[in-house]
């Protein structure tokens, strides 16, 4: 026999819907509707939010089961903040639509009281009726309190929220939460104010298995811990600020804190493509009818925020949005300049280079998971040796970001750029890449002469619109090669120098130099290392090289062959030969190696 509380049927105005988001399905079916005009502004938004609770609780021509599980929050807000406008009629239509709590039979108060979970045994929204322990309670709501009572602890106890605002006794002091079917549409979990305004008391409503095959990417028990710590935190935000000019900064934090709470799910990663594929969009340009993933895709900027100023950060906005009962970046900037002189500007100019630091190009030093994180777009300036200038001319939204590349291919010389914008504040970073590193530096002033271009593999110009709000800020580009631009470390002979430091003890030192100089332009260049006795003990193609100084190969002691990707273990003491080989020689030293592995 379950040991739970008979519940109580309760009404309440429901105004924000919390749900993960899709890139095509039938909320942009009435979306096209609207745009084309044969919906009024009503009918979409009241057929969206039908539509997001049950995908066949609309017209057939609209009634396309979602792709995936996707986002309602920006439905509701838009349909709530519509009513002043829309009038009574409108008003009593959302109301019958969407304001009332679930009818549930059962209840039971969390381990630490914070939380009253209500839920059915019987009927179409029931849990399962399995019991492993005996305790007498479904495992299905074990688990769910269990992880709801953990989500107080991090997110109230350990970062500092506030607790989210009662409710003024529904049902009990207990923060509410409601397990029901959501499969049926397409929402991870639902967090619903009471009433609209600056701040709300909330509720929540959770799946009672999240196995329906809408939940593809995130099922079972791993999406109710991501949901959680999701929603949670909007509760959590309803206490500072709930307007709707806040929307994106609600689900960048939301879907931020999924990671923080559970790292090793990841569910975050399936939104970046949404903002990373389009770094021209400004922060807060997510899909007004909510059918792209941006506003969750824009969770990388809360991970940028927390990896350069530390995880507080977000919640120091916050807190200043509930000052200010906006959501206006002049906000942000406010907190940013607590950590930096240049505030948001040069904030939003650094999360430009950080973006360009993911997948092949991940980088250390910038996002920890960059590697998983997809490309952001590039154009490609081609320069050739005719020494004609050639122009770029683009526009980018506020906060937006603009990849231009230039590539030397191993011509000596240098490139000459110029800048110019019509109006508005920029942010212009240069992207010096070689072959195993990555220097930036800002680029200050309209002009820039880059001398010695060959010595990298290419040149990446980071445009960043630092201007709060507005679209379409225009800018331009012009880049000329010119050979006259050198930097006087072209080598007369090839060398290759002795190894340092040498001895090379592999678990003390960092790492063993290898620089060599270069009298030719080789377009295929490789490096190996072999003992005495002739054995290959680590191989890396160093690609194209051009003739120049300097050169410098890093090895830190550890065996790799071309192709495997990643090095191995420690090798042996010894002493060992180092190789390169390039399109007209070869060139050898020797070194000794101690290891204590």
């Amino acid at each position: 026999m379950f040991k739970y509380m008979q519940g109580k049927n309760i009404l309440f105005v429901p105004l924000l819907i919390v749900m993960h988001n899709t890139e095509v399905g039938a909320a942009t079916h009435i979306e096209e509707a609207f745009n084309l005009g044969r919906l009024d502004h009503q009918a979409s938004l009241l057929y969206t939010l039908r539509w997001a609770r049950d995908w066949r609780d609309v017209p057939e021509e609209f009634q396309k089961k979602p792709d995936r599980p996707f986002c309602g929050t920006s439905h509701v807000v838009e349909a709530v903040s519509a009513t002043s406008a829309l009038g009574p009629d409108f008003a009593k239509k959302l109301a019958k639509q969407v304001q009332r709590r679930p009818t549930t039979t059962n209840q039971l108060v969390s381990p630490s009281g914070h939380f009253r979970v209500h839920f059915d045994t019987v009927g179409h929204d029931a849990v399962e009726n399995i019991d492993v322990n005996a305790n007498g309670i479904p495992d299905w709501i074990d688990v769910t309190m269990h992880v709801l009572d953990s989500t107080w602890t991090l997110q109230i106890e350990t970062l500092g929220y506030n607790p989210p605002p009662k409710d003024g006794g529904n049902a009990g002091d207990e923060y509410d939460v409601y397990i029901v079917d959501l499969g049926r549409g397409g929402a991870y979990g639902f967090t619903y104010p009471e009433r609209f305004g600056n701040t709300s008391p909330s509720y929540l409503e959770l799946d009672n298995d999240y196995t329906n095959s809408i939940y593809q990417q995130t099922r079972g028990t791993d999406a109710l811990r991501v949901t959680i710590a999701h929603e949670f935190n909007h509760a959590i935000q309803f206490g500072y600020y709930q307007g709707s000019d806040g929307i994106w900064w609600q689900e960048s934090t939301s879907t931020w804190m999924e990671e923080v709470a559970y790292p090793e799910i990841n569910d975050y990663l399936q939104y970046l493509q949404s903002f990373l594929g389009a770094p021209h969009r400004s922060l807060y340009s997510g899909n007004r009818f909510g059918s792209d993933f941006h506003i969750y895709g824009s969770s990388v900027f809360s991970h940028f925020l927390e990896n350069q100023y530390g995880r507080g950060v977000n919640r120091l906005i916050w807190e200043e949005l509930g000052r200010q009962t906006n959501a206006r970046l002049e906000h942000f900037n406010r907190v940013l300049l607590q950590f930096e002189a240049g505030g948001f500007s040069q904030a939003i100019g650094e999360f430009g280079v950080w973006n360009y630091f993911t997948g092949a190009r991940f980088q250390t030093g910038y996002y920890p998971e960059g590697h998983l994180y997809p490309l952001v777009p590039i154009h490609d300036l081609i320069l050739d040796e005719s020494q004609k200038e050639i122009q770029f001319d683009d526009v980018l939204d506020a906060t937006g970001t603009k990849y231009l590349r230039i590539r030397p291919e191993l011509r000596s010389g240098g490139v000459r750029l110029n800048f110019d914008s019509g109006r508005g504040q920029w942010q212009k970073s240069l992207l010096f890449v070689t072959r195993d590193s990555v220097k930036v530096r800002s680029f200050m002033q309209s002009e820039e002469k880059i001398k010695g271009w060959d010595q990298f593999r290419e040149i990446i110009l980071s445009i960043t619109s630092s201007e709060e709000s507005g679209f379409a800020y225009p800018f331009s580009v012009k880049a000329l090669y010119d050979p006259s631009l050198m930097d006087g470390s072209v080598a007369e002979i090839s060398t290759l120098y002795p190894p340092s430091p040498n001895p090379f003890h592999s678990t003390v030192d960092p790492y063993i130099n290898f620089i060599f100089d270069l009298d030719h332009n080789s377009t295929e260049t490789r490096m190996a290392i072999f003992s005495l006795a002739g054995e290959l003990v680590w191989s890396q193609d160093l690609g194209p090289i051009s003739a120049r100084t300097g050169h410098n190969v890093k090895w830190y002691g550890k065996s790799r062959m071309q192709g495997v990707g990643k090095d191995g273990k420690f090798i042996a003491s010894g002493i060992y030969y180092v190789l390169i080989e390039t399109d007209r020689e070869h060139m050898y030293q020797t070194f000794a190696l101690i290891s204590d592995i």
